[in-house]
């Protein structure tokens, strides 16, 4: 007859020995489990979001180029400003593209996101346009300009007009300008602050208006033609992500086909004429 303090110990053994395996296969159904969720995670689409706008054209071009590099891309579109930012603050997104850093400075002033910019994508300027005077100097005293009332556009519009020599600003003014910075008139004018929107109808209306080349498109000018323009580099539109993405080698990839694709910047060009520049 067997011992049974041998027999209870084989018994303990046994039971330890059992205990055991199934901590190690529950450790190896974690482990898999973990390995199949990152796999999964690695191959959902780079999520990028864009603001309503024609450039978006280009985005699509190079999201199709990515594809065909095995890099997939899906891109979401907004019809606001503000849900962009949001999304990729909040990690529904990965990065988004519609913004210049004055907007992304004043946003994150506002709502204290954690964004960064992280590539340039192109840049088109801003300009004084008008539908009745084909010149500065054309400007009678009193001439009614319109600009957009919003705080990033306001002091791109400010700057403009310094450089037009219309008004002077306070020393140090910079594209955070306000009305209240406008030191002197060299000219007399009457600024109108409108919604941005409504540029493109108000040049019937107004002597000048202060606006982006789209808008001038919009009210059947040729976006060309301007009365003065500017191209500060501040105002290049930008990839945006969070800090703990910016050297996510996906969004790497995609912004690098998106500078270098010759098709898009032909799309672009096609888009915004001369007016468009793709700084370095």
């Amino acid at each position: 007859m067997a011992d049974p303090t041998i027999v209870a110990a084989k018994h303990r053994r046994s039971k330890q020995g059992t205990a055991i395996r199934h901590v190690l296969f529950g450790v190896l159904a974690i482990a898999i489990a973990a390995g199949s969720a990152i796999a999964v995670a690695d191959d959902r689409p780079l999520r990028i979001g864009l603001a309503t706008s024609i450039s978006n054209q280009a985005a699509e071009i190079a999201a199709k180029e990515a594809k065909a590099q095995g890099l997939d891309i899906q891109l979401i579109e907004f019809n606001d400003w503000n849900t962009p930012n949001r999304a990729v603050a909040e990690r529904e997104l990965e990065a988004n593209l519609f913004q210049h850093v004055a907007f992304l400075e004043f946003t994150i002033s506002q709502k204290g996101y954690a964004l960064i910019p992280v590539g340039v994508a192109f840049s088109t300027p801003f300009g004084l346009y008008s539908k009745k005077y084909k010149s500065l100097q054309e400007l009678p005293d009193n001439a009614r300009i319109a600009i957009s009332s919003d705080a990033v556009n306001t002091g791109r519009a400010l700057l403009l007009l310094r450089q037009a020599g219309l008004i002077e600003l306070k020393p140090g003014a910079d594209h955070r300008a306000k009305l209240e910075d406008i030191a002197a008139y060299r000219k007399p004018l009457k600024l109108v602050q409108l919604e941005g929107p409504q540029i493109a109808r108000s040049l019937e209306e107004v002597d000048a208006a202060a606006t982006y080349p789209i808008f001038a498109k919009l009210a059947g000018l040729d976006p060309a033609v301007g009365l003065v323009f500017e191209n500060d580099p501040i105002y290049a539109f930008q990839f945006v992500t969070r800090p703990e993405l910016k050297d996510d080698e996906r969004l790497k990839r995609f912004i690098a086909i998106y500078r270098h694709s010759d098709a898009v910047k032909a799309k672009l060009r096609e888009l915004y004429g001369t007016l468009v520049s793709f700084p370095g």
